[in-house]
């Protein structure tokens, strides 16, 4: 997992079809010059901390369960972290 903040939403006119109907997050990562785009399921806000999952990680917080490979996911929100300044 990743420990970042939200800092804007991705717009796409145009979407693969397994991620119609997802919103797109860009999330600064804590303590590095980076950033990556997660796919929202919590509906977070621009300047909520939030840890990302990655990987199979990620496709597991879409939906849980061994017949998830075909989910186009590598990194969704997981956690919006309360009381962080």
């Amino acid at each position: 997992m990743i420990r970042g903040r939200v800092i804007g939403e991705v717009w796409a006119t145009r979407k693969a079809p397994g991620l119609t109907g997802r919103r797109l997050l860009l999330v600064g990562v804590d303590g590095e010059d980076r950033a990556l785009v997660a796919i929202d399921t919590l509906d977070a806000r621009e300047g909520d901390a939030v840890m990302v999952s990655v990987g199979s990680g990620a496709r597991n917080v879409l939906a849980p369960g061994p017949d998830n490979r075909a989910l186009l996911c590598d990194a969704a929100i997981s956690l919006i972290i309360d009381g962080d300044g």
